[in-house]
């Protein structure tokens, strides 16, 4: 669509990738941090423009950078 509208299957896709991301054993714990990864997707990715095989892997890697949890 690429208009800021998903489609059902496009936010399908993206609750997928999001639920695997944020249940990586690097993702923070904190509430405030996976509602700002949300965001971060739906912001980044308007309706139509997410392609999973090719977004991903660079989706994983902003999660890692800034929400991944700090060593001690």
């Amino acid at each position: 669509m690429g208009n800021g509208i998903f489609a059902p299957d496009e936010l399908s896709t993206m609750k997928d990738v999001y639920d695997d991301i944020i249940s990586q054993p690097w993702f923070s714990r904190d509430p405030e941090a996976r509602k700002a990864f949300a965001r971060y997707l739906l912001d980044a990715y308007p309706g139509g423009t997410y392609r999973p095989d090719l977004d991903r892997p660079l989706l994983a890697s902003i999660a890692r950078e800034h929400y991944g949890q700090r060593d001690s």
